[in-house]
């Protein structure tokens, strides 16, 4: 009950203090902005005037003098504690105002960002959709795997996005020649991608037609430069043609990393040349040994791959695999069947980095001499 006693109080005592702050105020006092003092000051006037026709006592005619002023200064106050009322009002309406408009902004950029996202998304799976048929398209370029009496042979090209610039090719020629070509176009992405379809017709004729390595590297170079020109592209090159009556091998490699020879009994050859990028000069040809010759025995393999599978870094020390640690990693697999081969290689390197996924185009291709008569 005390409680709602002192609630009721609450408004007297809130426009008593209003009062207060109002007689302190000088607008109040001011005719100008407050006419709420002239209205009490003209009230008030009545009160001397009854005063001095009704005969009252002299003390009060006197006192009656001040009651204009008096009211003047009640009505005034109230009149400012009004006007104040009012100004708070309009500052809190316009405040309301400002946060109301402030929100409908907000939900109106909010409308804008759903529908900015919205098209974004769009695009996104439109790109997305793009992406995977160019993947579908590229992977129609990769070679099936060759299971043959006399070889076998097993690729792997890893992207590190949908597609990328690894590119390999596979051919066995008049039931004789076996044609092994992995090139790596640099960058990655559509634009790789794209320069790889271009030279994919290129490699498959050359190939048709019984081109020894060394002939092809000055073909696909001439094709390079009219590809490339005006762009900071080049390609790499490993290209091998085995006879697979003898088992002879002829490799030309252009700016490419040393290949693998891996013997079935053990050991490993590293396969190169001196020839040059592709793409970026007239002449990318080795004058003294455009190209070198190895013999395969029934069981041995031609590694051939590109710098994805060694240019890794070790996430938890930092160092890089590189060449060396790529070679005593392959060097214990001779003997191997091709399949086999690439696992234990792609595993080994996931070992090493941390995780299986590769910051570069990784590309592998693996042919496994059995003989002629095997």
């Amino acid at each position: 009950m005390a409680h709602q006693r002192t609630r009721s109080w609450l408004p007297v005592l809130s426009f008593a203090k209003a009062m207060l702050e109002a007689l302190k105020d000088e607008g109040t006092y001011n005719p100008r902005k407050n006419p709420s003092l002239w209205l009490g000051f003209i009230l008030g006037t009545g009160v001397p005037i009854m005063a001095l026709v009704s005969g009252a006592a002299p003390w009060f005619k006197v006192l009656s003098l001040t009651a204009p002023l008096f009211w003047g200064v009640i009505l005034g106050a109230a009149g400012r504690v009004g006007m104040n009322a009012k100004q708070e009002r309009d500052i809190m309406a316009g405040e309301v105002r400002r946060v109301v408009n402030a929100q409908r902004e907000a939900e109106a950029r909010v409308g804008e960002e759903q529908d900015k996202r919205r098209a974004l998304e769009s695009e996104r799976e439109d790109v997305l959709s793009e992406l995977k048929l160019a993947q579908a398209v590229q992977a129609t370029l990769e070679p099936q795997p060759i299971d043959r009496p006399d070889v076998e042979v097993v690729g792997s090209n890893i992207p590190t996005r949908f597609i990328g610039g690894d590119y390999l090719h596979t051919n066995v020629v008049e039931n004789r020649w076996l044609y092994l070509v992995l090139l790596d176009v640099s960058g990655h992405g559509i634009s790789a991608a794209l320069v790889v379809a271009r030279i994919h017709g290129m490699v498959r004729r050359l190939t048709l037609t019984k081109k020894r390595p060394a002939e092809m590297v000055e073909r696909l170079n001439r094709a390079a430069q009219r590809l490339l020109q005006h762009t900071y592209f080049f390609i790499t090159a490993a290209i091998v043609r085995m006879d697979l009556a003898t088992g002879e091998a002829e490799l030309s490699t252009a700016g490419h990393p040393e290949q693998i020879l891996l013997r079935k009994e053990g050991g490993m050859e590293l396969l190169r040349t001196n020839n040059r990028l592709l793409g970026m000069h007239d002449d990318p040809m080795d004058p003294d040994e455009p190209s070198v010759r190895v013999f395969l025995e029934p069981g041995d393999s031609i590694v051939l791959f590109t710098d994805g599978l060694y240019e890794l870094l070790d996430d938890k020390e930092g160092q890089i695999l590189g060449e060396a640690g790529l070679h005593e990693r392959i060097g214990g697999l001779g003997g191997l069947e091709p399949q086999l081969l690439i696992g234990e290689v792609l595993q080994e390197l996931a070992d090493f980095q941390g995780r299986s996924e590769f910051d570069d185009d990784v590309t592998m291709l693996v042919a496994r001499y059995r003989g002629r008569d095997s």
